[in-house]
């Protein structure tokens, strides 16, 4: 039982690191994800402006064709009105004084209305710049609001991922000090069981006078132990697992050398006869 919960206790802990070390992981992971996202907004961002610098009506221009036929229309009726004119009982004077005035009528036609288109290509031109610099103060806009939505959330994720990590930590860190008396006690059993059979196997005691012979070493290392030979079985294994493995190392080093010199001092007097046994003499 106490083997499957220390297994079980050390998935825990490898499962909640594994997570912890993948919350951190993550927390990276969006920050990249979200930086080639800013720099391919970029990169479209500012092909989007080139476009924009283009006016497709800067590079158109009025046609002066028409005017020119038009003024050589005019020329060539002027030149057969003359002619006319000459060949007539007008007279050439007259006759030229009313085609100059028709021509010169003809001419402020023409720049009338060449004027008037260039002003409305002028018109156009600054509509169309006026309509690509809204455009323009629009991507800023939206370049300004993509950002700061953008940073907002790596920020939060990146946020989320290193809490999740941190909760990973003290998580981690809670279940290392819960599970530290379980790998207390297993060592702790440990301990015990190496103390049952030395004094089993060297001094060829049972179970009570194992517990007597422990018992007798009263306090060590802030441990009582003077009570555990009128305990169960049962009560002295519980007993002993609470006590630290440092402690019943030493518990286990002092008996054992109690005993040895016990056993030493028994061999002494029936050597010396100090000790007999009834019956007999000395050793």
């Amino acid at each position: 039982m106490a083997m499957f919960t220390t297994v079980a206790a050390g998935i825990g802990l490898a499962a909640t690191a594994a997570t912890t070390g993948m919350s951190f992981a993550n927390a990276g992971k969006q920050r990249k994800l979200m930086k080639e996202a800013e720099n391919a907004a970029e990169t479209a961002m500012q092909e989007a402006r080139k476009k924009l610098q283009v006016n497709v009506y800067d590079k158109l221009a009025i046609q002066k064709e028409p005017y020119e036929l038009q003024r050589e229309a005019m020329l060539s009726q002027g030149a057969q009105a003359i002619q006319a004119g000459v060949e007539s009982e007008r007279g050439a004077a007259a006759t030229a004084g009313r085609v100059q005035m028709a021509a010169n009528e003809g001419q402020a036609a023409i720049r009338t209305a060449m004027g008037q288109d260039l002003q409305q290509l002028e018109m156009l031109s600054a509509q169309e710049e006026g309509r690509l610099r809204d455009i323009g103060v629009q991507l800023d806009l939206e370049e300004v609001a993509g950002a700061q939505l953008a940073a907002a959330n790596a920020q939060e994720l990146a946020a989320q991922a290193t809490t999740q990590g941190m909760q990973g930590v003290t998580s981690l860190g809670s279940q290392l000090a819960e599970q530290a008396p379980l790998f207390e006690k297993t060592a702790s059993a440990r301990q015990t069981k190496q103390i049952s059979n030395t004094l089993a196997k060297e001094f060829k005691l049972d179970q009570p006078g194992i517990q007597q012979s422990i018992a007798r070493q009263g306090m060590v290392d802030g441990s009582d132990f003077s009570k555990v030979g009128t305990l169960s079985p049962e009560d002295f294994k519980e007993f002993m697992l609470g006590v630290p493995a440092s402690t019943l190392k030493k518990l286990k080093e002092q008996t054992t050398n109690n005993l040895k010199t016990q056993r030493g001092q028994i061999i002494k007097g029936f050597e010396t006869g100090a000790i007999t046994l009834p019956g007999f003499g000395p050793y």
